[in-house]
């Protein structure tokens, strides 16, 4: 949604929700001669509503009250069935007093541009007729089921006009048209939602919030009215629709309240260590990778869709401005993300409004001065550091996002537990998978694949191991103790690249298991809103594997 668009659509939130006298304007309860639906497409999508009402029929009184000057007051255009709901605040248009003195005989409102800035293109109010037009995609709810009643509510300045067509309708053709004739006066004003509510405090009206799945606009978001972050991404429906109130353009950014999204910035250090001068700033394939992964993810999102949708920043212009060169001295980090020159560089490079949504990625050429760690991150936290030295491949820069974004996600090196080099779990936090990728064929080594695990593997006791079932189960084999025989029981240490198996695998021979990531990953990591910089989980990991070369 442009600025344009979401300026006006928090005018209508405050003028119409929150003006004192709007609440409690005169309710005119009035039948109407005619309403036309008309959709088209498959699904189906409102194409066009129109309404007329006139005074001395359908029961209404001889005369219509008409309203004060709408001018800079709270308007708005409701319209409901079952299929959701649309509103329009009339601000995107031009509102004219008919009659002399300006108003005596009724006021139009015209927006020519229609449905951009709202769907209302025609409104008319007179004391003799009431006339609305709304064009464009998404300018009529969309019907669930056939003969569901249809409600409206017009307010003009200190009026609300009433009205509703009620099922069975003169003609409904399923997916194209519905035409109601003749309809009488509503018994109430009301709707099956009261406008000026945010039950869920995400700064979305629930009548907005229409709970379908399907985002059409800010004015139907498809999100659900009692859940503040319909798609459990931890960003409000609200600032994934408006942007934030510190001004981050989310929307613009392409984030999407009904489908999950992961963003991350880049800065990077150029430097001539160790080889020929080089940037550590990852390319457009990398990136590509690391999008490829997430989009493919097994994750399930509201709007049926599949996959996380991911939002990298290393500078590339527009709204994604963000990333961009260190000119640091010496091409690395003294220390990890918590040290202060990792903290300083954030500060400076890192705007505030970023905090609580984006994460933070460094890529010098090493940490802690000369460590041959692949990087170090947060667990469960949105601060990282991807560190190549001279082995910044594509593939191994996109894996070592990947993983270090992992332990952002509240990852280990083996899923829930710090037990490394399992063969049975298959994901690139895994440190036998994070360069050479995850084995697809149930063979233990990689096959060049970014992705964490689905937790699909066998349990392995290394006390007792079937080599008939390699990790997969029969007949994927695997010999284990590489003595060319496949026997059915086998006492092997098959992770013995692991130091620490004492403390972390509980022993030398353990029984280890694989872990679904995908259903586990924490999205909930980053700190508030304008928590601001210096902020730092209490753990943190290095990530002790070094990087094959390019």
């Amino acid at each position: 949604m442009n600025s344009h668009r979401r300026s006006t659509l928090i005018a209508f939130l405050v003028f119409m929700f929150l003006v004192p006298g709007f609440a409690g304007a005169a309710e005119q309860l009035i039948g109407h001669k005619t309403s036309i639906s008309k959709y088209s497409g498959v699904p189906a999508t409102g194409r066009l509503f129109k309404l007329i009402a006139k005074a001395g029929s359908s029961g209404n009184p001889a005369a219509f009250t008409l309203p004060g000057n709408p001018v800079g007051t709270a308007n708005s255009v409701f319209v409901q069935r079952d299929g959701g709901a649309i509103a329009d605040s009339l601000t995107a248009g031009v509102w004219k007093g008919l009659g002399n003195p300006v108003g005596s005989k009724g006021w139009k409102y015209k927006n020519k541009d229609a449905p951009t800035g709202g769907a209302v293109k025609v409104l008319i109010v007179k004391q003799r007729v009431l006339k609305v037009i709304a064009k464009g995609v998404g300018s009529m709810p969309v019907p669930v089921a056939p003969n569901g009643d249809i409600s409206m509510v017009i307010g003009v300045d200190a009026e609300r006009y009433c009205t509703a067509a009620t099922a069975p309708h003169l003609k409904e053709v399923d997916g194209k048209l519905i035409k109601a004739k003749n309809q009488s006066a509503p018994t109430s004003c009301g709707t099956s939602c009261v406008i000026g509510t945010d039950s869920d405090g995400d700064r979305l009206d629930d009548c907005f919030e229409t709970n379908t799945g399907i985002f059409v606009s800010g004015v139907d978001t498809g999100t659900d009215p009692l859940d503040a972050d319909t798609d459990d991404d931890d960003i409000r429906d609200g600032d994934e629709v408006l942007g934030t109130t510190a001004g981050l353009d989310l929307p613009g950014l392409g984030v999407n309240p009904l489908r999950q999204d992961i963003l991350i910035e880049y800065d990077w250090f150029d430097d001539s260590l160790d080889c020929a001068a080089h940037s550590h700033q990852p390319t457009t394939a990398t990136l590509n990778m690391v999008t490829t992964m997430f989009a493919n993810a097994p994750t399930v999102n509201p709007d049926g869709s599949t996959g996380i949708n991911f939002i990298h920043d290393v500078g590339q212009g527009g709204l994604l401005n963000g990333g961009n060169f260190i000119a640091d001295g010496d091409g690395v980090l003294v220390g990890g993300v918590s040290n202060a020159e990792f903290q300083n560089y954030k500060t400076a490079n890192f705007a505030t409004n970023r905090f609580g949504y984006f994460h933070y990625t460094i890529l010098p050429h090493r940490y802690n001065t000369s460590s041959s760690s692949s990087g170090q991150a947060e667990i469960h936290g949105d601060d990282m550091i991807v560190s190549l030295y001279c082995a910044f491949s594509d593939r191994n820069v996109a894996h070592t996002i990947a993983h270090e974004l992992g332990h952002n996600l509240f990852l280990f090196h083996g899923g829930n537990v710090l037990c490394n080099y399992k063969p049975n779990y298959n994901s690139i936090m895994n440190y036998l998978y994070q360069f050479p990728g995850v084995d697809n064929d149930c063979t233990p080594p990689g096959n060049l694949v970014l992705d964490y695990s689905i937790g699909d593997r066998i349990t392995l006791d290394e006390n007792d191991l079937d080599e008939n079932d390699g990790t997969c189960g029969a007949p994927d084999f695997w010999d284990w103790n590489g003595n060319s025989t496949i026997e059915s029981s086998v006492v092997f240490d098959v992770n013995s690249a692991d130091d620490d198996q004492e403390l972390f695998c509980g022993g030398t021979l353990s029984s280890l298991s694989d872990f679904n990531d995908w259903a586990n990953i924490r999205l909930t990591g980053l700190p508030s809103p304008g928590a601001g910089a210096g902020r730092s989980t209490s753990l943190v990991i290095d990530c002790d594997n070094p990087a094959p070369a390019n």
